[in-house]
């Protein structure tokens, strides 16, 4: 959901849009039945730690994403666009709810795998502040190269090309070792899918825009993970 026109609500649902009380009778809906089926989940205290560290990160990324938003030059179409959303949120519910059928458990029940978790929580949401630090007004959200766009070396970005992408995975790997079961794991593979598809699209465009500083750049860094990828 974001301000639309004049400051009314606007949701985007797939090609659709809609303003004003409508987004926000449907907003609430949605967050009731959400709300309504992680309830239903009886998730432990440890998933409830998992989704206030995704909170915050959304509360964060929101509250800081009109101070660092510059004119576009060139954005990612509506329909890719539209897409990496809905992948996402089939992920973040893949991630917290419980699913008949897929509630059976990838990891054994132990007292590490919560501390283990939260803590790859932990480190990817200071990896992400980092990183937007360092990328300033050159962040987007979307794949969009903006006016004066620059291309960032420094901080994580002087050995991963896509920290941020990085960060986001972490939370959802993160929230898969807390929660131990494979419906959260293939919640995380979910996001993984979303991200390499974006990473490929705003690769192409920084290619384009950059040329020979990106091949170079490419050349020297990893695109998510060293040494793995």
């Amino acid at each position: 959901m974001r301000p639309g026109n004049g400051g009314a609500p606007r949701l985007v649902l797939g090609s659709r849009t809609l303003t004003g009380p409508a987004a926000s009778v449907i907003v609430v809906l949605l967050t009731a039945m959400l709300l309504g089926l992680v309830v239903w989940a009886k998730p432990s205290i440890g998933m409830w730690l998992a989704g206030g560290i995704w909170l915050g990160f959304v509360v964060f990324w929101n509250l800081t994403a009109r101070r660092w938003r510059a004119p576009a030059q060139s954005e990612e179409s509506r329909q890719s666009r539209a897409l990496h959303r809905n992948l996402l949120n089939l992920g973040l519910l893949l991630l917290f709810v419980s699913i008949p059928g897929l509630r059976w458990r990838y990891l054994p029940p132990n007292p590490w795998h919560v501390p283990v978790g939260l803590g790859i929580m932990a480190a990817a949401t200071l990896l992400h502040i980092w990183a937007r630090v360092h990328l300033g007004r050159n962040w987007s959200h979307e794949v969009m190269i903006r006016s004066d766009h620059e291309l960032v070396r420094t901080g994580p970005y002087r050995l991963v090309r896509h920290p941020i992408y990085t960060a986001i995975l972490g939370l959802a790997i993160g929230t898969a070792v807390v929660s131990g079961r494979v419906v959260s794991l293939l919640g995380a593979l979910v996001f993984a899918i979303a991200y390499v598809r974006k990473l490929r699209i705003e690769e192409r465009a920084l290619g384009q825009e950059f040329g020979d500083a990106w091949d170079a750049y490419r050349r020297s860094s990893w695109a998510l993970v060293p040494p793995v990828f």
